[in-house]
């Protein structure tokens, strides 16, 4: 049965990816969105979200990493889709300060130990003449990638190295070369940065050259705190009883292409999990500085807190982590701090979260990483590099804001109704 499902899911997947805007061929990222079916988009969701080794679904919660699906891709060197998880990403490249390999008409020019160079220094471990032994960080990087208004408009992706800079980190590749960030700032939380720390010559609250726009913060509109809460309101309902599957109820019966877009990793999974605790019928508990309360979902006030309980807006954007744990970090990479509290509040309480200032990554760009196939674009180096360990967690309400109450008469409703063996 499950050989069976997974020839049909593999099917469906490759007509979801064939599918893609203008009739392109999304698998090999030709188009810059992927199209298809509900049905199509969802199957294809399905695969990752369901994943037995890295589901989607955990009893804290529900999480996803930054890369996005196929068929999300760049269509211009301004222009680019990429980061749409809820996870903002871009390359900063010290392109100035990349030394060159020396070369004349018959290629690298020689040198050893009795041979000394004309130009440059001997790099004896290549035997040839470089401008510079190692990468000059002493300037700003360079920032490809990065969203700069709402409109996918981006920082050119081409850092435009040359043939000899690209021969020197093809022979230096475990030389550090810039950064790869990786942000969940939602574009609508302004807390101020209280932290000196730099990342590639800047501050974190700095604004991306020649434009207005905040460096380290999401710009697309809907990788917001608002959006969010949105979805999971859009989706506090049960899904269509007739589709037995957990993960494929939310996605096709509550992913309409408006608030909740079926083909990301991230919106069906969030609604996946509003529309467990609505089918379980869930009541939440909201500690309050007189006590405990049952939020009455009905009334706009209470889900509006309910949804804060999720989505606080005291925390700057989702907390980054990876599939082991919000704490951890793909080798290479670390937390930038903002400087915000090690708390989170809703309503009148506020507890400890020594997670919360978890909301932006840097992560080396070595020598290695800037292939044939990335040079002109250090952006997708980033993506295949960490984009699949770098995770976006939303977590469940912390114990000491709310707690749920679940009807475990109802099936699969026992613990937390939205974790991976429920659905």
């Amino acid at each position: 049965m499950r050989s069976a499902m997974t020839a049909v899911l593999a099917m469906m997947l490759a007509t979801a990816c064939g599918a893609g805007t203008d009739g392109q061929d999304c698998a090999s990222g030709k188009c810059d969105q992927p199209g298809g079916t509900n049905l199509q988009q969802c199957t294809s969701s399905r695969v990752s979200s369901m994943d037995e080794r890295r589901p989607h679904f955990t009893p804290d919660g529900v999480r996803w990493s930054c890369r996005d699906v196929n068929g999300v891709t760049a269509d211009s060197n301004t222009k680019d889709d990429r980061g749409q998880e809820y996870c903002e990403y871009f390359s900063m490249l010290h392109t100035d300060g990349i030394p060159s390999v020396i070369s004349d008409s018959s290629g690298p020019v020689f040198c050893d130990a009795s041979t000394p160079c004309a130009q440059g220094v001997c790099d004896t471990s290549i035997f040839s003449c470089v401008t510079a032994k190692s990468v000059d960080t002493s300037k700003q990087a360079k920032i490809m990638g990065k969203n700069i208004d709402a409109r996918d408009l981006v920082t050119p992706l081409d850092p435009v190295l040359s043939a000899g800079q690209l021969d020197w980190l093809a022979a230096n590749p475990d030389q550090k070369v810039g950064e790869c960030v990786f942000t969940s700032w939602h574009n609508d939380r302004d807390q101020p940065i209280t932290s000196t720390e730099t990342v590639g010559g800047f501050r974190l609250d700095a604004k991306t050259p020649n434009s207005s726009a905040p460096l380290f913060k999401m710009l697309v509109q809907f990788n917001s705190n608002g959006a969010a809460k949105s979805l999971l309101d859009h989706c506090l309902q049960p899904g269509e009883e007739s589709v037995m599957d957990g993960f494929m109820r939310a996605c096709t019966s509550l992913c309409d292409g408006r608030s909740c877009l079926p083909f990301r990793k991230s919106d069906p999974s969030v609604c996946t999990m509003a529309m467990r605790v609505a089918e379980c019928g869930c009541s939440i508990n909201v500690k309050e500085a007189a006590g405990t309360r049952t939020l009455d979902l009905t009334r706009p006030a209470d889900l509006q807190l309910a949804n804060e309980l999720f989505v606080p807006k005291s925390r700057r954007g989702f907390t980054l982590g990876t599939w082991d744990g919000i704490g951890q970090l793909p080798n290479g990479c670390r937390f930038v701090k903002t400087g915000v509290p090690e708390t989170v509040t809703v309503g009148s309480v506020t507890v400890a979260d020594p997670n919360t200032d978890q909301t932006i990554v840097a992560c080396d760009l070595k020598g290695s990483h800037i292939t044939a196939t990335t040079a002109k674009d250090p952006k997708e180096a980033c993506r295949t590099t960490y984009g699949d360990e770098v995770v976006v967690h939303v977590r469940a309400p912390l114990p000491g804001l709310a707690t749920l109450s679940c009807d475990t008469t109802k099936p699969s409703c026992e613990g937390a109704p939205w974790d991976f063996s429920n659905l």
